[in-house]
């Protein structure tokens, strides 16, 4: 760097405008904070302009939802980003439940037109590394030359490249990123697709028409998201292929790896090594290879004394879970990249998802760097306007909902004031990290299910509101913390429309009007039974002295354990 050389200020830098790029960008311009965007491309959400390769978007767009709060639409619109503006929306670009991607694009163009947000386009980023002067700021350059100074800087580049897995011959293969979406490119030919992923079964569904047999290959089984609950698992939507296979279409699902890849007379010669079949061995030949294996965050422009940290075979880069990078301070994470904090677990890696884990971002990073503490609520230190509070949240909040065990409320209990600070849309394991674990008395609420082992259609359910402890599926968690030992729990039992609200319903008319609980005298007071326990509970646990109380084991599996924890504020 020469004297000559200027250097433009900016407190808080982003690279990216794709949506994670503009969802942060949002409430640093609502809070007028001093932010720049700078984004490689002339407009906004060009990703979308290519990817999904076949154009349609795997996230829903429920338009018709019963709700007419905007907040409870969000759990049913999965590829909004979030604004103070309730008639600014995707739903009102289409209908469609699974949109077109192309469209998505011009939402993201609008978005960032509609809030004036501060984007600079047609900026390549050459060079990031930390100033000489040991203020820790971090230096940027562009591909122009021009040179920006920051306090924090947030990659919302997405993962960018294709990861491509050390298998011999692998070069030789086409690869999702680029390859045709012409059917008839592949007319009456033999396909093999490197992958399990949405992408190889997106691409497998697209060709469907055209091939003369497709198969898809990797190691490992499939598994379904509606099992895993992660969405970078087969969605339903893409799984049509599946009846190809199992009905005899002439296609098929290997698990396999991969031992080498050979182009002899004019096609290619795998060899093969079976995962389920005592090492079986084969030679397949093809036409053509595509390798569908995924995606990988590009580090490429971080220099020497500023290259962060990797995780996930360098596929993703590793952070904290305030989504810091683990070495670099001040340098943060938004976006699909997020998902290393709960790998293969949530919805970090989806829109939907990341968010609300970018409205947490933000006030993590205006509470370090702003003086601006996380925002919270006062509530009275009573149990119904606490158990109101939280019937309120888990019945309409979509972060909870859509980040299940991960993203959670937090709640501190003052007793000398006789008030609790209610602050919403944590990751959990932020709290446990952050001074929030470190509090004497506070809660975790959260929306978690339980144990989904087995056929998941085919599941016992509990009809107790006791045991609720026992539900499979969407339930909310409530956990009493003394620093990072569990005090007491409660559960309250899963409902069919995730709605737990006294005298209030989605839609027009009632869809649920009784429900028979173990117990319960008068079925139609299904949602006073829950909010009722709820009061026990917190009427119990606002009595307990922390300091004396006896943890509970962090592994709940026995009904004394954690049937409604009463017995455990029994005890203290």
């Amino acid at each position: 760097m020469t004297t000559t050389e200027t250097i433009r200020d900016i407190d808080h830098l982003i690279l990216g405008a794709g949506p994670a790029g503009l969802q942060l960008a949002y409430f640093m311009d609502r809070e007028q904070r001093d932010y720049l965007v700078l984004e490689a491309n002339d407009r906004a959400g060009a990703f979308y302009e290519r990817f999904p390769r076949h154009g349609k978007l795997i996230s829903i767009n429920k338009v018709y939802n019963g709700y007419t709060e905007r907040r409870a639409q969000l759990r049913y619109d999965w590829n909004s980003l979030l604004c103070d503006d309730d008639g600014f929306n995707f739903q009102n670009y289409t209908d469609a439940y699974y949109p077109n991607a192309q469209l998505y694009a011009q939402y993201l163009r609008d978005y960032a037109a509609r809030f004036d947000l501060k984007i600079q386009y047609n900026t390549w980023i050459s060079d990031v590394s930390r100033a000489e002067d040991g203020s820790g700021r971090f230096i940027v350059r562009d591909a122009d030359g021009n040179l920006y100074r920051s306090r924090t800087f947030t990659v919302a580049t997405g993962v960018s490249k294709p990861y491509v897995p050390e298998i011999p011959g692998i070069e030789l293969t086409e690869n999702y990123f680029d390859m045709s979406i012409d059917p008839k490119d592949y007319a009456d030919q033999r396909l093999l697709i490197i992958g399990k992923g949405n992408s190889a079964f997106e691409t497998a569904n697209h060709l469907l028409n055209a091939t003369r047999v497709t198969h898809l290959a990797s190691p490992g089984s499939i598994k379904m998201a509606w099992q895993s609950h992660f969405f970078g698992h087969l969605r339903a939507v893409n799984n049509e292929f599946l009846d190809t296979y199992i009905l005899k279409g002439q296609n098929s699902v290997l698990d396999a790896n991969i031992d080498k890849i050979e182009k002899v007379d004019g096609e290619y010669r795998v060899n093969i090594t079976f995962t389920h079949a005592e090492g079986q061995r084969a030679e397949m030949a093809y036409d053509r290879v595509i390798c569908c294996t995924g995606f990988r965050w590009d580090p490429k422009f971080f220099g020497e004394n500023c290259r962060p940290d990797m995780a996930c075979e360098d596929r993703l880069p590793a952070m904290t879970s305030g989504w810091e990078s683990t070495n670099i301070p001040n340098l943060y994470y938004a976006g699909t990249i997020m998902q290393i904090r709960d790998l293969k677990k949530t919805m970090s890696n989806v829109l939907h998802g990341f968010r609300f884990n970018i409205k947490s971002l933000y006030n993590i990073i205006a509470q370090r760097h702003e003086s601006t503490p996380y925002p919270s609520h006062r509530l009275p230190l009573a149990a119904e306007p606490i158990a109101d509070k939280i019937i309120d949240r888990v019945s309409s909040d979509a972060g909870l909902m859509h980040q299940p065990g991960f993203l959670g409320d937090c709640m501190v209990v003052d007793r000398e004031t006789g008030e609790a600070r209610y602050h919403e849309g944590l990751a959990v394991d932020y709290i446990l990290d952050s001074e929030f674990g470190q509090q004497q008395d506070y809660y975790i609420i959260t929306m978690e299910y339980g144990d989904f082992e087995g056929n998941v259609f085919s599941l016992e359910r509990e009809p107790h509101p006791e045991k609720a402890y026992n539900d499979a599926y969407l339930h909310p968690r409530i956990r009493h913390m003394r620093g990072n030992a569990l005090i007491a729990e409660h559960h309250i039992s899963e409902s069919l429309e995730n709605d737990w609200r006294l005298n209030e319903h989605c839609g027009k008319r009632k869809l649920i009007r009784a429900i028979d609980f173990v117990g319960q005298e008068d079925p139609t007071q299904y949602q006073q039974t829950h909010f009722d326990k709820l009061v026990c509970f917190f009427e119990r646990q606002l009595a307990v002295d922390t300091a004396s109380a006896t943890p509970m084991c962090h592994e709940m599996s026995s009904p004394t354990a954690c049937s409604t924890a009463c017995e455990v504020a029994q005890k203290a």
